[in-house]
């Protein structure tokens, strides 16, 4: 660190978490805010980053349901089609 330079932080503290016991937010210097909006922010960050995570394995599970209807429809198709050109041929 260096020598005279003063930073300020918020440091959340948190009991509930398995992972975590506390995270560390380091204020930038034009910052000049209640410390109720620097908390506030600290959360949306939070929130925003386990978010993403959810959003993620849903986009997977969407994306494995979509794959399985369309290989379902196909197999349906192709059985509708080959079961029409034996009755009609």
């Amino acid at each position: 660190m260096l020598k005279g330079a003063q930073k300020r932080m918020i440091v959340v503290k948190t009991s509930d978490s398995s992972m975590f016991e506390e995270a560390y937010f380091v204020l930038r210097r034009e910052c000049s805010g209640e410390e109720r909006d620097m908390v506030t922010e600290a959360n949306r960050i939070i929130e925003g980053c386990t978010g993403r995570r959810r959003t993620r394995r849903g986009g997977l599970r969407l994306w494995m349901l979509a794959l399985a209807t369309f290989l379902c429809g196909s197999v349906l198709g192709g059985f509708i089609v080959g079961l029409c050109s034996m009755l009609f041929v």
